[in-house]
């Protein structure tokens, strides 16, 4: 007699195809744990049971190889996108990242632009987008920002957590959708690499779009010079390095966690359930003024060159205080030791950070 004949495509010494056999939902989780859609898509080779099941999945992870043109990927994304059928999505990545260097590597905004529509009316969870090409010094040269460098942000009324990450050699221009919808689910947004915005725009996202927001963290430079408000009743963590800010303005009665890396020109902070302030640049008490906020913080991180801020607090619980210092200077150690004496009670044995220099 001769061998049974194979049932479907394969494996099982009885020959019968046992994975085809199960629900979507498994078939589902176990590609995802391939966090790789092209990986995932590939599998539909296997059977006609099998050419859809891809399409389905609650997340799609997009990643170019480290080899991969720039335009080549572009086309891998929009038939991804093109050919996914569910109606919601968990969460989307899309990521490309080369250590390769020039101009002709920046996928154009325009090319972005549909995939982050697609994540406006599909996903209700995650959108991750890193798009990274490293800048060198001796070919960047700015870039005056005009309409082909507009990438627009649309309303994303259903996800939860957004991260952009355009760390491209030249600029990028992100702009709200003009409509002002509200992201109404969205309680984390990360935006940093190299972008920019209109303080105007910034103001509203912030302030009037979000208004679920719990952790913002921005890296961006306005376009030009201009006051910024930040008005959220729900952030609890705010952390800004936001370039060419003339006026700063924090209302965030809600906010316990506040990291500023790049000091306003002048700057109002309002947040009286503070505890953590991390303040990486210089400080101005006349300037730069905490308003209304507790008398005492959990952690204060900060420079010499910041060292009246401590002052603003009547107890700081653990006080991680960066110094470069000259110790055989003594008129320099004699001041530095005037100021220390004018801290507020902390507690010595959680200090740390300290860096002499001799």
């Amino acid at each position: 007699m001769g061998e049974p004949q194979r049932r479907g495509g394969g494996g099982g010494g009885s020959g019968e195809d046992r994975i085809s056999g199960l629900p979507d939902a498994l078939l589902h989780e176990i590609l995802v744990r391939l966090r790789s859609a092209a990986a995932a898509a590939r599998t539909s080779v296997l059977s006609r049971r099998w050419r859809r099941v891809w399409a389905h999945l609650p997340e799609l992870h997009l990643v170019a190889p480290p080899a991969a043109a720039p335009a080549s990927f572009p086309a891998t994304v929009d038939a991804a996108l093109g050919g996914y059928l569910a109606p919601t999505l968990e969460r989307l990545g899309v990521s490309h990242r080369t250590v390769q260097q020039g101009r002709d590597l920046r996928i154009p905004a325009g090319r972005i632009a549909p995939w982050l529509r697609f994540a406006a009316e599909r996903v209700v969870g995650e959108l991750y987008l890193y798009l990274c090409v490293p800048q060198t010094f001796y070919d960047f040269t700015p870039e005056v920002l005009g309409e082909e460098a507009v990438l627009e942000l649309p309303v994303c009324q259903r996800a939860k957590r957004i991260e952009l990450h355009l760390q491209y050699a030249y600029t990028t221009w992100l702009r709200p959708q003009a409509s002002g919808g509200l992201f109404a689910a969205l309680t984390s947004l990360k935006i940093d690499g190299y972008v920019h915005m209109q303080g105007s725009d910034l103001t509203a996202l912030v302030s009037t779009q979000c208004p679920c927001l719990r952790d913002l963290d921005l890296f961006i430079t306005l376009i030009a010079i201009f006051d910024v408000s930040t008005h959220s009743n729900s952030l609890r963590t705010l952390e800004l390095k936001v370039l060419e800010i003339r006026h700063l303005e924090i209302l965030a009665p809600s906010l316990e966690e506040l990291v500023i890396s790049n000091r306003p020109m002048e700057a109002q902070i309002s947040a009286p359930k503070l505890v953590k302030v991390v303040w990486d640049d210089a400080y101005d008490p006349h300037l730069n003024r905490f308003v209304d906020v507790g008398r005492r913080l959990q952690l204060l991180r900060t420079s010499r060159q910041a060292l009246s801020l401590a002052m603003q607090f009547d107890q700081v619980d653990e006080l991680n205080l960066i110094v470069d210092l000259d110790f055989y200077d003594e008129a320099v150690y004699g001041s530095f030791v005037n100021e220390t004496n004018k801290l507020p009670k902390f507690n010595p044995a959680v200090n740390e950070g300290l860096l002499l220099h001799r």
